[in-house]
């Protein structure tokens, strides 16, 4: 999920060949409501990714600004604690 339009996330998706779907918070209101906003909208949402379970709680969450495989390899890795639980 970003602030990014939708048909923005549509070209992202459709380049990588994703199987999932992307959100478009442009409101910036999903955003808000898990705290990775800043100065209300202004500046662009922090990095943070949040795995989500099936029930739709927050299992893990992964903040970097910068190491973008730290975000992949920690999710990766609660996404098989979470199988395998």
């Amino acid at each position: 999920m970003s602030t990014d339009a939708a048909d923005t996330h549509g070209k992202f998706a459709q380049a990588y060949n994703l199987k999932f779907p992307l959100v478009s918070d442009r409101s910036g209101k999903i955003a808000a409501a898990f705290g990775v906003s800043r100065l209300g909208g202004w500046l662009p949402t922090k990095r943070v990714t949040f795995v989500i379970d099936k029930q739709g709680s927050v299992r893990h969450v992964i903040q970097s600004e910068l190491n973008i495989s730290r975000h992949i390899d920690d999710a990766l890795d609660a996404l098989r604690a979470l199988q395998s639980a």
